[in-house]
Formats: structure tokens, C-alpha cells, sequence
């Protein structure tokens, strides 16, 4: 196989990217791995990126951008290049206006996907959402891994007060749906990711006992996940869920939106929720809070779903690829 030289975004960005692709990235021998200096879309900030992976790119090698800095495959242009699309929350997800998600259909959509020489999405949903930049028949899809690292225990369900963990607190993340579903019940609420003051104020208002971490290791995301009773994911939107498959691994049942991204990532793994319906929502809480072989069901079904995404057997998928190019 050739060396694969991977370009990542800065990482101030965020890490969520970068954890995913480390899983695979950390097993392969022959590589190079860069990070681009600048964060964020503006124009200067662009243009030094593309400087910066142009001085780094190799002509003879596999060149490979993990996510997000679409745009830099203009620096690869001559290059063998692969491109990984994760999502395309920027045009269909977000308060950008008009002309900026416009602008960055062309930037990160529709010029990267027809200069790269392959294309990845990480789901079949993400696929099918980028179709309509493209006439390519190519594009393949390899879904992320589950990291190894996580430890299986064995389910215990509280009787009351379940800690429920929410991972993340963006606005696609429904956290303010998720809390009036939750209002008057007796849980304490695990939250990853710095709450904003409407967050907070939403949690006081319905009485929910909280503990909010952020910025944490590895090793402190999977102590939250040892220490929880259900993973709730009841996003808007998504171009994979890794905390349904971070909770397969861990063994904790999964109460998630039945958008479709997360139908296909969690087959029979976890309850489904209309996430635009706060009943629902708090029909799906109750439920699993007062009936532990259903807890327990899910958890089964999440040992066997989430070997589809073990590490050795998306890495084989992966070294295949690259071989193919």
C-alpha cells in the first residue's frame, strides 16, 4: 500500500472528527499527518490552508483529507487525492444565510467531490444527502469505527434517579426538546459539551439535577459513559451518531430521534423517538426508565449491532480502498 498523507482541519475546530479518524488513522504504518493552521471559512484563513497543504502534499503518494476542510483539494489538484465527507450540516443545517450556504455548496460540496479522485461518506444517508452536488457513481461509503478503547460492563439499570448522558450541546443535539421530555421525572442528567445560558435556564426551569463536563480525555468520556444508565442522542440531525455505537460497545441503552441516519446505524440497538415531539420523547424516557428487560434487550441487540463497526473489520475496509486507488 502507499503512504497515505492525511490532512486534518485545526484542531480548535474540534475533535470529534479527529477522535473518529484516529481509530483507523493509528493503524496504519505508512503515513504522514497534517493539521491546518488556520480554523474557520474566512477567505484568508482559506487561502493560507490551501498554502499550507499545497507545501505538503505528495505527488506520488495518497492524499488524504479526513473531513471538513473540503475546499483544500484545490491544493491537490495533479494529486491522488481522497476526500472524506462526514456531513452537510453547513448548507442544510445551520443559520448561514443564503449566499454563504451557497457559497459553501461550491466549496465544500460540488468543486471538492469533482476534483477528488475518490470520494468517502461515513454513512449511506450522508451519501445520499450529497447526490444531489453530483453525477459521480463512485462514491463509497465506510462507516467510522467504534473505538477499542471503550470497556464493555455489564448493565446494572437503576430502579431511580437513572443518570442519563447527553453527548454534546449543539443546537442539532435537541437538548432543549430532550429537557422539557424530562421535566418531573426523577434522573440526573450527564451532559458533555459547555451548556449555553438558555440550556441552563431550560434545566433549572424544569427542576432537572445536571452535573455539565466538557473538554474532557478519552478515558474521562468513557468513565461518564461507565457511570451512566441510558445515552440519550435525540438529535435533529446527523452524518453518523458515534455515541449510539459508543454505547453498543459500552453496553447502555440507547434512546435516539428516528431520523434516518440513526435507523441505519442503530438497526435494533435503541428506542426511536420522534425527536420534533416532546411526548414522544418523554413516552420513549418513561419507558425506559421503568422497565429494566427492556434495557436490557437493547443492550443485547447493541453487543451484536455494534460489531459491524469494529475497528479490524472497517480497517480492512479501508486498506482495501486504498489498494484499489
Amino acid at each position: 500500500m502507499k503512504k497515505i498523507i492525511f490532512f486534518h482541519r485545526n484542531l480548535q475546530s474540534g475533535f470529534s472528527i479527529n477522535k473518529v479518524s484516529q481509530t483507523i488513522i493509528s493503524e496504519i504504518e505508512e503515513k504522514e499527518e497534517y493539521y491546518v493552521p488556520f480554523v474557520g471559512c474566512s477567505l484568508k484563513a482559506m487561502l493560507l490552508n490551501l498554502l499550507f497543504v499545497w507545501k505538503k502534499r505528495n505527488k506520488t503518494e495518497i492524499n488524504h483529507i479526513t473531513g471538513d476542510i473540503h475546499y483544500c483539494i484545490l491544493a491537490l489538484i495533479g494529486c491522488t487525492s481522497v476526500l472524506t465527507i462526514h456531513d452537510t450540516v453547513c448548507v442544510d443545517f445551520n443559520e448561514n444565510s443564503f449566499l454563504k450556504k451557497k457559497i459553501l455548496e461550491w466549496l465544500w460540496f460540488r468543486i471538492p467531490i469533482k476534483l477528488a479522485t475518490k470520494v468517502v461518506c461515513i454513512s449511506e444517508s450522508t451519501k445520499s444527502s450529497i447526490m444531489r452536488f453530483t453525477k459521480r457513481n463512485d462514491i463509497v461509503v465506510i462507516n467510522n469505527a467504534v473505538s477499542s478503547e471503550l470497556i464493555r460492563k455489564k448493565i446494572y439499570v437503576r430502579t431511580s434517579k437513572p443518570k442519563i448522558l447527553f453527548i454534546g450541546c449543539g443546537y442539532n443535539k435537541n437538548l432543549i426538546r430532550s429537557f422539557n421530555a424530562l421535566k418531573g421525572l426523577d434522573c440526573v442528567a450527564l451532559i458533555i459539551g459547555k451548556i449555553n445560558l438558555k440550556i441552563e435556564s431550560v434545566l433549572k426551569e424544569n427542576g432537572i439535577e445536571y452535573i455539565n463536563k466538557y473538554n474532557l480525555s478519552d478515558s474521562e468520556i468513557n468513565d461518564m459513559y461507565q457511570k451512566t444508565d441510558i445515552v440519550s442522542f435525540i438529535s435533529l440531525y446527523e452524518g453518523f451518531g458515534m455515541p449510539v455505537i459508543e454505547a453498543n460497545q459500552v453496553g447502555r441503552p440507547v434512546i435516539c430521534s428516528n431520523i434516518p441516519v440513526l435507523k441505519e446505524i442503530a438497526g435494533t440497538a435503541a428506542m426511536f423517538v420522534n425527536p420534533n415531539d416532546v411526548s414522544s420523547i418523554r413516552e420513549g424516557y418513561i419507558s425506559l426508565m421503568s422497565n429494566e428487560q427492556l434495557c436490557n434487550d437493547l443492550v443485547e441487540n447493541g453487543f451484536k449491532n455494534v460489531e459491524r463497526f469494529d475497528k479490524k473489520i472497517i480497517l480492512k475496509q479501508w486498506v482495501s480502498f486504498y489498494n484499489e486507488i
